[in-house]
């Protein structure tokens, strides 16, 4: 599966658990975070997807967990020119999460092309029988794939 360039949408517990202060340090290696291998690895090798209210989401939670601002702008730079922006023109997923705030995330999924939404959210992961593509799994089960 490596060899592909796949699609990927991170929801905001990905980018939450990947942290921010990766940007101004050394990452260890190995890195024994996965959300930040993970983040890495769609921004290096595959096609990372995004598109504005996600990114709003993105600072929004990355301000409430206490980020620094500065870092904060930092990783959205860094997300903004390593992943593609999607123009949203679905107004509704076709089967919706039970919290209605995660459902832009299946639908830039979904008007973006993805292969996968990465999430830990079970409002996202109780709907993975529901969707054959985008496939949606835990950070643990994509790198995994991803990292094979």
């Amino acid at each position: 599966m490596s060899a592909a360039i796949r699609r990927v949408v991170l929801d905001t517990n990905q980018i939450v658990g990947a942290g921010s202060r990766w940007l101004r340090a050394s990452i260890p290696a190995p890195d024994p975070n996965p959300h930040r291998r993970l983040l890495l690895c769609v921004a290096q090798r595959h096609t990372g997807l995004y598109c504005d209210p996600i990114i709003r989401e993105y600072i929004e939670k990355l301000l409430d967990h206490r980020h620094p601002p500065a870092r904060v702008r930092a990783l959205v730079a860094y997300l903004m020119g390593s992943f593609e922006s999607v123009a949203i023109v679905s107004s509704a997923a076709p089967v919706p999460p039970s919290d209605p705030d995660d459902e832009i995330f299946l639908i830039c999924a979904i008007d973006g092309d993805a292969d996968y939404l990465v999430s830990e959210d079970h409002h996202l992961l109780s709907l993975k029988s529901r969707y054959e593509r985008p496939e949606i799994g835990r950070c643990s089960e994509i790198i995994n794939a991803f990292e094979r």
